[in-house]
């Protein structure tokens, strides 16, 4: 375990973290999810702002991962924000399972309960069909077609959807429970949510709802031009099961390697070797009875979605 500095914050309730205090330069906006739904492009667009200071990797796991938790809120600013001057940058942050999560949400509210939220949301039967597709690639998902994907899913215990998170793709995509639980957690007026289709339709305006939530100035204009986290497929899915075996966090040679390599140089490894094996990609059309059983089962969670935040999801349910 990582020698950690000693830190003045005090314990949170939710967990054996740090919240933020004196001395403590908490995160001050955070995009909590949906996964596969643009919030990779959002965050790498708001994050340009001259005010906000981002991390380089792609998910802060902090609040959603037990292990790091407990190392404190020093060493999360070490691993994710290590060129951060106390009081200099106004922190941003992006993990998408975190508004999944009950212990995620009570440990950013312990943290800085003045956060805002931001959830970015996309039709959940489109989501669902690139998650299963983006899992092949990463090598986490060994199903060779999308149905026997929701099959093995619906074959899982209800209450450890999180523990398969990589090879989850329908549980995430009910987002109504996890959108009214960050509103009863944070207030309405902190829980800003947006939709993939507003993100194609005007990426600036989003970003100036961040900007403004944050408390920094909205004129900001990022560059836009740049798309993020694009479709693709592994070249060979055999050697992505072999990286994705060896990346996981309780593999040995991921844990030898932390200790011998910065954790900075093996991030810049890792994402390299993950690109060399990966190939432009469109995937076929859904299956046109997979994906109307797929609309039904969305639809009264999405009623509920559209009454809770008051927004017209009917496309939602057009094939």
């Amino acid at each position: 375990m990582p020698r950690r500095t000693p830190d003045t914050t005090t314990r949170s309730s939710a967990g054996q973290g740090p919240r933020s205090g004196a001395g403590v330069t908490p995160i001050r906006a955070m995009l909590v999810g949906a996964p596969k739904a643009g919030t990779t492009s959002l965050f790498r667009y708001a994050e340009q702002h001259p005010d906000f200071i981002g991390h380089r990797q792609r998910e802060l796991s902090y609040f959603f991962s037990d292990e790091e938790y407990q190392r404190g809120y020093n060493a999360c600013t070490e691993k994710y924000y290590p060129d951060a001057s106390a009081g200099q940058a106004v922190r941003l942050a992006k993990h998408v399972y975190t508004m999944y999560s009950t212990d995620a949400v009570d440990r950013l509210k312990a943290h800085n309960p003045d956060a805002h939220m931001f959830a970015l949301l996309r039709n959940p039967v489109r989501r669902a069909y690139s998650s299963y597709w983006y899992a092949r690639r990463r090598g986490w998902e060994t199903a060779k077609t999308f149905e026997q994907a929701i099959k093995w899913e619906a074959d899982q215990p209800a209450d450890d959807q999180l523990g398969h998170r990589d090879r989850v793709h329908l549980y995430v995509g009910i987002y109504f429970p996890h959108i009214q639980r960050l509103i009863e957690t944070f207030g309405k007026d902190q829980v800003h949510v947006f939709l993939t289709d507003d993100l194609s339709a005007d990426a600036a305006k989003l970003c100036r709802c961040i900007f403004e939530a944050a408390g920094i100035d909205p004129g900001f204009t990022p560059d836009l031009t740049v798309d993020h986290n694009t479709m693709s497929a592994a070249r060979s899915e055999p050697a992505a099961r072999a990286v994705a075996g060896i990346l996981k966090s309780k593999n040995p040679i991921k844990r030898a390697v932390r200790r011998l390599i910065p954790h900075t140089l093996a991030r810049r490894a890792r994402h390299a070797l993950l690109r060399l094996n990966e190939k432009p990609f469109t995937p076929p059309p859904m299956n046109e009875q997979t994906q109307r059983r797929l609309i039904d089962h969305f639809a009264p969670h999405n009623e509920e979605l559209a009454a809770l935040i008051g927004r017209d999801l009917g496309a939602w349910s057009v094939t």
